[in-house]
């Protein structure tokens, strides 16, 4: 009976159990983190695009200005972008689509587990 009354080491033991669940709050906090910066970077490319569109009305131009504000990261992938004019006055929607891949996945699961972000905005050509 001294045994099972000696708490020597419970602790630990106590630690050891609840360490994976404090490994996949942080997993899903980073994938949590990934998300937001993945959502907050096609929405500035989308507006970069659109002012580019704006002023230069090259839409080669504004897709350049979609992948360079995208930049070279693990987390967006680059997909297209298309404009669509609106009307004759210059009106014009801007459509950005990338692929948002889950950070923790092993690569040949990635294009499965892939989130598609589609973004647009709709502006004016400001130079015709």
């Amino acid at each position: 009976m001294d045994k099972l009354k000696n708490e020597k080491g419970a602790l630990s033991i106590e630690f050891l159990g609840i360490l994976p669940f404090f490994f996949l709050f942080f997993l899903l906090l980073w994938q949590v983190v990934a998300s937001g910066y993945a959502i907050h970077t096609v929405k500035t490319a989308t507006n970069a695009g659109a002012k580019t569109f704006a002023a230069t009305t090259d839409i080669y131009e504004a897709e350049d200005t979609v992948k360079q504000a995208i930049g070279d990261t693990s987390v967006v992938d680059y997909e297209n972008m298309q404009v669509v004019m609106l009307d004759s006055n210059g009106k014009f929607e801007l459509n950005v689509k990338v692929r948002h891949s889950l950070i923790f996945v092993p690569t040949q699961w990635k294009p499965s587990t892939s989130i598609t972000l589609d973004e647009s905005i709709v502006s004016q050509v400001l130079v015709r």
